[in-house]
């Protein structure tokens, strides 16, 4: 495999990432969860860009920071299934020494007259003192390519941010996505349905945190 990212990519990529998340002036809000009505969307968009740069906002209850460190990163594609609805199938390509990782997955369209799509992107993690961050890019791998014509490749970047809540042993869970799906699809219908399915992704989550830990390889108890 010859693609590979210098440490200094990677941290940038980490540091956007926060500094978007947190940079309050660009984000409104868009919808709110119909369960947990302070789930709440904002969506950010660029000038003259037609893709809108989504976050999701959501606090999850009494759930430990081992099991969601192991849910969305020490075990990503065993525990995909418990919390991504349209997952269908995947796999980490490579863990590299500064634990970034190159990841392929497939997923099912929400329509029936969508067809299903795929990524491939490079995952990279920083530990905070509350939490941690993990940022997404996409890449393009010869080794993460469907052969079968099914998939159509989306292209996203964004991070998962897990903060830790003390007053309840839970944590503030944030996701922060900018998608082009690709195809046919214009751009505008595109992005209307994602604050849909992202609300819809933190009730799997919360229900995921229900299950125990697969492994011991969390970096949290």
């Amino acid at each position: 495999m010859s693609v590979n990212y210098d440490a200094t990519t990677l941290e940038r990529y980490l540091d956007d990432d926060l500094a978007l998340i947190r940079n309050a002036d660009v984000w409104r809000e868009y919808k709110r969860g119909t369960q947990h009505k302070d789930d709440i969307c904002y969506i950010y968009k660029a000038p003259n860009d037609s893709i809108w740069w989504i976050k999701l906002v959501a606090h999850v209850d009494n759930s430990s920071l081992g099991n969601i460190d192991d849910l969305l990163d020490a075990n990503l594609k065993q525990r995909h299934p418990e919390w991504h609805e349209l997952y269908i199938d995947g796999r980490i390509i490579r863990k590299n020494d500064d634990r970034s990782e190159f990841c392929y997955f497939q997923y099912a369209s929400p329509s029936m007259f969508i067809a299903p799509r795929d990524t491939c992107y490079i995952k990279v993690r920083r530990d905070l003192p509350n939490g941690f961050i993990l940022s997404y890019r996409s890449v393009d791998l010869p080794e993460a390519r469907d052969s079968t014509g099914k998939f159509v490749r989306t292209h996203f970047k964004g991070a998962h941010l897990i903060e830790r809540a003390e007053q309840d042993n839970g944590f503030t869970y944030t996701y922060l996505q900018y998608a082009d799906p690709g195809g046919q699809i214009p751009k505008m219908l595109a992005n209307r349905p994602q604050c849909n399915i992202i609300l819809r992704e933190i009730e799997g989550i919360r229900r995921a945190m229900k299950n125990s830990v697969n492994s011991s390889k969390s970096n949290f108890p």
